[in-house]
């Protein structure tokens, strides 16, 4: 009889990938980090009036997009399961829909009659 059994080194394999995922959520945790201090830099700028705010604006904006990527990607494992999502957006995307459309006559009858808004 062969009996395929896991030998410890397959065993010893696992740690590996363990350890470069471990690498991964540190390097972004340092990223985000380094984020978060050009926020307050550009911030403490626009305060001392040495950048203006529509370009603080736009900067914190640009590190706020590259923050939420990274945080949906690796920490939500959106790398991972990709193809699941489909399955969660879009019956949201529908519900979101329906809720606004249930709903607008309601909003509706409340701005033509003030005594049904109060």
């Amino acid at each position: 009889m062969n009996e395929s059994h896991p030998t410890p080194d397959a065993h010893a394999g696992g740690h590996d990938d363990h350890g470069g995922h471990l690498k991964t959520y540190l390097v972004i945790f340092i990223a985000l980090s380094v984020f978060t201090i050009i926020s307050f830099v550009v911030n403490s700028a626009v305060r001392a009036e040495s950048l203006t705010p529509h370009a603080g604006f736009t900067i914190i904006l640009g590190v706020a997009v590259c923050k939420a990527v990274l945080v949906a990607v690796y920490f939500m494992h959106l790398i991972f399961d990709w193809g699941k999502l489909y399955f969660l957006i879009i019956p949201a995307l529908i519900l979101g829909t329906l809720l606004v459309i249930v709903l607008l006559p309601d909003i509706v009858l409340a701005w033509h009659h003030p005594s049904l808004g109060s």
